[in-house]
């Protein structure tokens, strides 16, 4: 028995000849087309790719082959996956005869899926997109080879048992045997010539992706979420005195090669830019049509005389992202948004390119250590009366409270503070804080692109807190939190990192804190981009809100698919021209939901609504509360 099919079965010799040529002529196309991609990458910078190949393989079978974030969108999703199935088995079909008897329903269903795809593509979804046309022209090539090949079976009918063809065979019935003789190798060629056809342009079009993509789910790095790239190391510079570094991303080959692969993978499926709060809010970042625009430069940059900074890509793009990852959550093929962001802040940074507001933020936590501009001796000022012991002060103190620049200036987020302090004395535990010693640890400078800064901060805190045996630090800020776990490490910071939210679940759960009986009043929480996205915690501050009230209500968009309140990435501290604040657009969310309460566990998060619900006026209508406000008020 033959395994493989005999394709060229009542194909006439000249027939054979003339698809062997297009068969030719497609394939150096194509091989053309993909050498063009391969030499774009290659031009990009070396890079070390984190993560064991079996990791990534586990990885790319998981997302790739099992399409597990491309299923997220129930209609599409499924659409994309099944469409991707019945069309593999389907040409696979055409070449084995272990498949001939589904050949047919397969070609139904396929044809069933474009008309389902046709119908998605057609409903609005975002901006235009640049190469809409391409879609149109594989589109319009698919369904005519689709269709041709309804016609094929339905000619010869013995060869190809399907339902269209049994439906269609009438038509051809008056041709006799002509039908078979002369009309079926005519549209047996016209089917093959449009299969070619696609095949040619596969490079040259969305359907890259199919080679593109799987590629970049298994060289996409395997690091934790909140941890940047460090591209210097200030120390040793230091060591050597030699400062010649080049930093950041001034032209697209500064890019390495897998993230130059990475804008080659987009899909253009639109989920990052949907996802995207600074596309909401009106500015001029789409997260989608970045990479694009990243793609389209890298495939033509040898060819033309234009810049990247300036020329390709906006600067105000840039700093209108808030680093909140919602764009990279949702990407199905692992594409590194903020990343590439990041690389783009760091030569604006690094080339001086940045306004008034940055500059004196920068200047600010060089010289008074925080982004306020307020006196470091004031830092102490939030604990007055509370007699808080300085770390040191007591023996067996076991935990160091990381107050935070919000936490120790802006007068709204000192009632967390004293929240804070009044919880930990209230469990027993022994504390201390660094009062004036303590300074920000440049978070805010790294997310700007200052990397200098932030280095600088790093080694100078940590080797503090090395010198006073600091081993646990728990901090009501999800960015220093984040910094301190995920970050620091790098920088020989290897310390047991807590976020308030996680210590008060942890001392409800062992009884140490007696909760008063709840209000039941309805508390619907707001996950902070850099303690959801960042690092996967959403059960500590529910399971506290649980401990409360009877009552917890979930915003529409919640955990991992949470919007963000708009300050993350430095954007708390500058001007962002936008039509609507991503926050009020949150808080309207919320007040549809209509909790009593809208519960927060972040600093800049707080500021934020409240801001925009003085914009909205209804700060009586919703109070905005962090969850250690909450907790202290139920304590008895």
């Amino acid at each position: 028995m033959n395994i493989f099919r005999d394709i060229f079965q009542f194909v006439p010799v000249p027939f054979v000849i003339a698809w062997w040529g297009l068969a030719t002529i497609a394939a150096l196309l194509f091989i053309t087309g993909i050498r063009k991609h391969v030499r774009a990458w290659k031009q990009g910078r070396p890079e070390h790719i984190s993560g064991t190949r079996l990791a990534r393989l586990k990885r790319l079978i998981y997302l790739g082959m099992a399409q597990s974030k491309v299923l997220s969108k129930k209609y599409r999703g499924t659409t994309h996956v099944l469409l991707s199935i019945v069309g593999s088995l389907l040409f696979a079909g055409m070449f084995f005869p272990i498949l001939e008897e589904l050949v047919g329903y397969l070609a139904l269903l396929f044809g069933a899926g474009l008309i389902l795809l046709g119908y998605s593509r057609l409903k609005p979804a975002g901006p235009p997109l640049e190469t809409a046309w391409e879609d149109a022209y594989m589109y319009s090539v698919t369904v005519a080879m689709t269709a041709s090949g309804f016609l094929m079976m339905g000619a010869n009918t013995w060869a190809w048992k399907s339902p269209i063809g049994t439906v269609l065979s009438p038509l051809f019935e008056p041709l006799g045997p002509k039908a078979l003789v002369e009309l079926y190798p005519t549209l047996w060629l016209i089917h093959s010539a449009l299969a070619f056809a696609l095949i040619a342009y596969i490079p040259n079009s969305r359907l890259m992706h199919l080679i593109s993509s799987p590629l970049n789910i298994y060289y996409a790095p395997i690091t934790v979420k909140g941890e940047l790239t460090t591209p210097f190391d200030l120390k040793r510079l230091m060591e050597t005195g030699n400062f010649d570094v080049k930093v950041g991303t001034a032209e697209i080959n500064d890019f390495t090669w897998r993230q130059k692969l990475s804008f080659d993978a987009c899909t253009l499926c639109m989920r990052c830019t949907d996802a995207c709060p600074a596309t909401a809010a009106g500015t001029k970042l789409s997260p989608m049509h970045l990479i694009l625009k990243l793609k389209n430069y890298e495939l033509q940059y040898s060819h033309i005389n234009r810049h990247l900074h300036g020329d390709v890509v906006d600067p105000e793009e840039l700093w209108a992202c808030t680093t909140c990852r919602a764009c990279v959550e949702k990407c199905p093929v692992l594409i590194q948004h903020v990343e590439a962001i990041y690389d783009m802040r760091r030569h604006l940074m690094a080339e001086g390119k940045v306004d008034r507001k940055k500059r004196e933020l920068l200047t600010f936590l060089g010289t008074v250590g925080n982004p306020y501009g307020l006196p470091s001796a004031d830092r102490m000022k939030w604990a007055e009366g509370l007699d808080v012991k300085l770390w040191g002060e007591e023996d067996g103190q076991e935990l160091l409270y990381w107050v935070g620049c919000a936490g120790a200036y802006d007068m709204r987020n000192q009632t967390v503070s004293r929240a804070m302090v009044n919880i930990m004395k209230s469990a027993g535990i022994s504390f201390g804080i660094l009062g004036n010693e303590e300074k920000c640890n440049c978070e805010v400078a790294r997310r700007l692109g200052e990397e200098g800064r932030f280095q600088q901060a790093a080694m100078e805190l940590i080797e503090l807190m090395r010198k006073k045996g600091v081993k646990r630090i728990v901090t009501q800020c999800p960015h220093c939190f984040n910094t301190f776990r995920n970050e620091y490490p790098r920088f020989g910071g290897d310390f047991e990192v807590l976020h308030h939210t996680q210590l008060i679940a942890e001392l409800i759960r062992n009884g140490k804190l007696r909760i008063k009986k709840g209000s039941g009043q309805a508390i619907a929480f707001h996950d902070p981009c850099y303690l959801g996205r960042y690092n996967d915690e959403y059960e500590a501050p529910r399971n506290t809100i649980l401990a409360l009230t009877a009552k917890l209500v979930e915003l529409p968009r919640c955990r991992t698919k949470s919007f963000c309140c708009g300050a993350g990435g430095g954007n708390t501290w500058y001007t962002v021209g936008s039509k609507k604040k991503p926050s009020v657009i949150r808080l309207e969310e919320a007040h549809e939901v209509g909790p009593n309460i809208l519960a927060a566990a972040c600093p800049y998060c707080i500021s934020m609504f409240e801001d925009a619900a003085k914009a909205l006026g209804t700060s009586d209508a919703m109070p905005i509360r962090d969850i250690a406000e909450l907790v202290v008020e139920a304590l008895e």
